[in-house]
């Protein structure tokens, strides 16, 4: 045991601190710790010390040195200074200001500041398993991919494949969720976003991602583009997009942080297991999350869920009573026909924006237009054979409509080419709900003229006439392109044995004559 009460005798004798460090072999620090003990216990003097040995120096020393509570002091709440400071924008500091004005008000002594946040870690650490520092609860969700990939046998595809694992975390309880997908794309982005919402039995109030093309269409600090169908999402669940900025991972610190453990403690299990479907590799990152989630955090008695539930659940925002849809977005134009096109189906439009430049979103049961972000259609979205979603109400009235596009117009310009062709158009104008809705059809027949010309477009809708009672524009061009209206040429003649030409040949005399033996 080292004499501590010698060292300080030394020092007192006359000898300096370094010197007594270095005659007993100790460091400098501790030599002016010990000579700083003896002076707060108004030990001042060598008088003084001569009545202690080393075991009552050493026990001296050994007492707590820190901030002695006293009873004299006020101690604040600190059950409603945890509880307060889950709601925004309320900070510690504020807590102690007005715990100040309290105590001066009735008259009652109040710790400074430092002890103060001293006091609450501590309380913190016994009661609670989140010190509300740096994260409010349900505040925020880092989202990011997984860098580590995991093989799986793809059924569908019948080979090997990679699959991605989509991780989020809510920072203050830390509670993770993680997913695998087949790729990376939009839809698994958006997928991974309701799905952890579903998990979580709730949303937060923001959401942090990396600058990835999926969420972000424009990186910016100040101004950032999101991706239109991941803000569409946002606000169907009533959160917002804060992304981090770019190669800044200190921005979402927990995000990076969760990765790392979802590639150690559920992908990195999975190294030596054969996994021969995706919805194996489903199951198997659903067991591990859980093992994540229910064990015990360093240095707590707490697990992610318990901390969750405890802390963050009551405060995040509520789920919609169904979750969200996918939507796609394009654009597209209003067509003559009122009509505007998205994957081959065409869906009616008010006339009043002929040639405008339109907004599609697109579900999967619905598809509605949008005009400078105000909705002028919606229709059911069209699948099956079905081409044409048309209201009755978006069509132009006839004194209004262009006097070139009508069925007459349309006829006359067919009677132009052949009877077979007016017949073809005659039958596609019939066919309609709506007669506006074959206009296109009828502009695409008479264009195939300008690039077949007008003989062989008779000819070819002679050729479908034939073999179809309804014609269609598709049919006449599939016709054209494939030559079928194009007569065979005659095949050559085959040569008879009596005209076939063979040339000099040597008669039977040469042979001796037809007798010869």
């Amino acid at each position: 045991m080292t004499d501590y009460l010698t060292i300080v005798r030394a020092v007192y004798s006359g000898l300096s601190q370094r010197q007594a460090a270095a005659t007993h072999r100790v460091s400098r620090n501790t030599v002016s710790l010990l000579v700083r003990h003896a002076k707060t216990q108004g030990w001042l003097t060598l008088e003084d010390l001569s009545e202690l040995d080393n075991a009552a120096f050493s026990a001296a020393l050994t007492k707590p040195s820190g901030p002695v509570r006293d009873d004299t002091f006020k101690m604040p709440d600190f059950d409603t200074v945890h509880r307060e400071l889950a709601k925004p924008n309320v900070t510690l500091k504020l807590f102690w200001e007005e715990y100040v004005e309290q105590c001066q008000a009735s008259g009652d002594r109040f710790y400074m500041e430092t002890q103060f946040r001293g006091y609450y870690h501590r309380f913190a650490r016994v009661h609670k398993a989140t010190i509300r520092l740096q994260h409010k609860p349900a505040l925020s969700l880092e989202v990011d991919w997984a860098g580590t990939k995991v093989a799986f046998f793809d059924v569908e595809a019948d080979k090997m494949a990679e699959a991605s694992l989509f991780v989020a975390v809510l920072p203050c309880s830390q509670l993770m969720y993680a997913e695998p997908f087949r790729d990376e794309k939009q839809p698994s982005w958006i997928a991974g976003h309701v799905h952890a919402f579903e998990y979580f039995g709730g949303v937060p109030k923001t959401l942090v991602p990396d600058n990835l093309k999926t969420g972000v269409s424009r990186a910016d600090f100040y101004d950032p583009h999101l991706n239109k169908t991941y803000q569409e999402m946002a606000d169907y669940y009533g959160t917002v997009i804060l992304p981090a900025r770019v190669r800044k991972p200190k921005d979402k610190p927990s995000g990076e942080n969760s990765v790392l453990i979802a590639s150690r403690r559920i992908l990195a299990r999975l190294r030596n297991t054969q996994i021969l479907c995706f919805a194996d590799l489903q199951e198997l990152i659903r067991d591990g999350l859980e093992r994540v989630n229910e064990a015990p955090l360093t240095g707590k008695s707490e697990n992610r869920w318990s901390s969750y539930l405890a802390e963050e659940k009551d405060y995040m925002l509520p789920l919609p009573a169904s979750s969200y849809e996918l939507a796609q977005w394009s654009k597209a134009k209003v067509q003559p026909n009122c009509h505007i096109a998205f994957q081959r189906k065409f869906y009616s439009v008010p006339f009043e924006y002929l040639g405008e430049q339109v907004d599609v979103r697109a579900t999967q049961s619905a598809v509605e237009v949008f005009y400078h972000h105000q909705r002028i259609a919606s229709h059911k979205r069209l699948w099956g054979r079905t081409d044409y979603a048309t209201i009755q109400e978006h069509m132009p009235p006839d004194k209004t409509f262009f006097v070139d596009w009508n069925r007459d117009r349309f006829l006359s310009w067919a009677d132009k080419i052949g009877p077979a062709t007016r017949q073809v158009v005659e039958g596609i104008l019939d066919r309609a709900v709506i007669e506006q809705q074959a206009y296109r059809s009828c502009f695409g027949v008479l264009n195939l003229r300008d690039k077949y010309g007008p003989q062989r477009l008779e000819r070819a809708s002679s050729f479908i006439l034939q073999r179809s009672s309804a014609s269609t524009y598709q049919q006449l061009k599939n016709t054209l392109e494939k030559n079928m209206d194009v007569p065979e040429p005659p095949s050559p003649k085959e040569p008879t044995r009596k005209n076939v030409r063979r040339g000099f040949q040597r008669g039977s005399s040469y042979f001796g004559g037809e007798g010869h033996a």
